[in-house]
């Protein structure tokens, strides 16, 4: 009787966890299960009058061997490109400064036709099921297996493993919902709860005229300014930005990103605007067009026990960025890879 997989979530650590186990058994029957209408998570890509762009993870970094042969060996290559110019450093009040050279020593990537080709190229082969939000699980009376529920309470699906990868918050309310030993259940509850997250406003602005600087990104260091992440996306070719145009994209910070998440769209873009001139020294005030985007759990501040969670022995697997506490894509592939040969080794047992 074949084994069955199912993988909630469809993002780095979930499509990164399916491949390699797809590799490793061609024979296990895996479901990835995603809520949205796409892959990738926060690894996000948009498209707008002849723009690309990337409105949460803005490049790839390849610091080991393992994730430089998965995106220039194992994975088509087409596409790929490295980051030519640096990043700078700035400072809460405004001061701007070269950045660590051994830092932008480091090579980061980024594919032309944006980054949700990564989360296309990890998902080929996998059978992805869009569009299903699943809220809840519980063992199939009389087995091992888990049931899968979706928020409507209708069962989905049956697997005899299920990995779950979403933010640590939803991971937990997924769980708390689910009925199965409750001081496991507890236990994991708890593990996960007291992991936070850090919330992310994203402001995209378009203009039809060249912003010229020797960086491709600011990044603030001491972390006191409302910006945290300022880049110019035109450094990444014609494909994401027309000639002669300029493509910013600010990524606030976590502290200005919670005070201001509701505040009227129109009103956010002119103090993100205002702010991003003043860093920048040049009028920024009439935009082609701006796009918003808010990343509720956009980063994690705290770290779950991979350990921990991974070692339940009932068929229950945890992976993402929360078991690294950094949310960075490599990280999360990482984790992912991690997790499946945990799965592997459960799977011999």
């Amino acid at each position: 009787m074949p084994v069955n997989l199912a993988i909630i979530g469809a993002g780095m650590a979930g499509l990164s966890a399916g491949r390699e186990l797809r590799r490793r058994h061609p024979n296990l029957s895996i479901t990835v299960y995603e809520k949205s209408r796409g892959v990738g998570g926060r690894v996000a890509t948009r498209r707008r009058d002849g723009f690309v762009f990337d409105h949460g993870a803005q490049v790839i970094k390849a610091q080991d061997a393992d994730i430089d042969r998965l995106l220039h060996a194992e994975l088509p290559s087409e596409g790929l490109r490295r980051i030519t110019q640096p990043v700078y450093i700035f400072y809460a009040d405004g001061t701007i400064a070269e950045g660590d050279p051994t830092l932008n020593a480091e090579p980061s990537w980024f594919y032309a036709s944006g980054l949700t080709q990564l989360a296309k190229l990890l998902a080929a082969g996998l059978n992805v099921q869009r569009e299903v939000r699943i809220a809840s699980l519980r063992r199939e009376e009389g087995t091992d297996r888990w049931m899968l529920f979706d928020a409507h309470g209708a069962h989905v699906g049956t697997a005899d493993a299920v990995l779950l990868t979403p933010p640590a918050p939803q991971t937990a309310e997924i769980l708390a919902l689910s009925d199965f030993d409750p001081v496991l259940r507890d236990t994991l509850v708890r593990e996960l709860i007291h992991v936070p997250y850090r919330r992310c406003l994203t402001l995209t602005l378009a203009y039809d005229r060249p912003i010229e600087r020797p960086f491709y990104a600011l990044i603030n260091v001491d972390r006191q300014h409302p910006i945290a992440w300022l880049a110019r996306e035109q450094t990444k070719g014609t494909e994401r930005c027309p000639p002669g145009h300029s493509l910013l994209i600010a990524q606030m910070a976590g502290h200005f990103s919670l005070q201001q998440w509701d505040t009227p769209a129109d009103e956010l873009a002119a103090a993100v605007i205002e702010m991003a001139g003043m860093l920048l020294g040049e009028d920024l005030s009439r935009p082609m067009w701006y796009d918003r985007q808010g990343w509720r759990y956009a980063l994690p501040d705290g770290i779950a026990r991979s350990e921990l969670l991974n070692s339940t022995g009932t068929g229950l697997f945890f992976a993402g960025d929360y078991t690294v506490g950094l949310g960075r894509i490599h990280l999360a592939i990482k984790s992912g890879q991690e997790v499946a040969a945990a799965i592997e080794a459960w799977l011999k047992r």
